[in-house]
């Protein structure tokens, strides 16, 4: 990546990017990370099948885990795998916003840094059907809440993703470490 173009993060949280700890200002522009997480779903049919439609991963304890951050043009790609389970998104910024699409979902996003900590506060939710969007109200939309924190080994990562009509559908947390870069 060149040093002359910021990355997405630093570009949408402007002078507050300087004040993430290194270690999140690492993952959040480009690398690699392995760790283990905890992994939640909900349970019953309607979570089920919800989870299958949104390829969520299996739920576990102490599962490994790794990340890698791409640059993609003005985005970026993240690739998550939860033991075998890929799950990729991609991320781009939108009128100051961060815009992350798994899918035909597109979940809107105001980045916040605050002490240790990045903060993601989701603002609004579409569904994407080649170039048309379709907003989705709350009672249809998901609901995420997401935090990025250093610890003294890493990075403390916990997302919960959910939906007003049917409740907790996935909650994956755990801890990450940058993979050492090659010379």
């Amino acid at each position: 990546m060149s040093q002359e173009t910021p990355s997405l993060y630093a570009r949408l949280l402007g002078t507050t990017w300087a004040e993430l700890p290194p270690v999140l200002r690492r993952l959040h522009r480009e690398g690699r990370a392995t760790g283990r997480f905890t992994i939640h779903r909900g349970r019953g049919v309607v979570h089920a099948l919800l989870g299958w439609l949104c390829r969520f991963p299996a739920a576990g304890e102490d599962v490994p885990t790794r990340l890698v951050v791409r640059r993609e043009g003005e985005g970026q790609r993240w690739e998550r795998t939860f033991g075998t389970h890929a799950l990729a998104t991609a991320q781009y910024a939108r009128e100051g916003l961060l815009v992350e699409r798994l899918g035909p979902v597109e979940c809107v996003f105001r980045l916040r840094a605050e002490g240790r900590a990045l903060l993601y506060e989701q603002v609004g939710a579409w569904l994407r059907l080649g170039p048309w969007r379709l907003y989705l109200p709350g009672p249809l939309a998901p609901r995420i809440h997401a935090t990025a924190e250093e610890v003294p080994a890493g990075m403390h990562v916990r997302v919960r993703i959910g939906a007003a009509l049917v409740g907790g559908l996935l909650t994956y947390e755990g801890l990450v470490t940058p993979e050492e870069e090659s010379p």
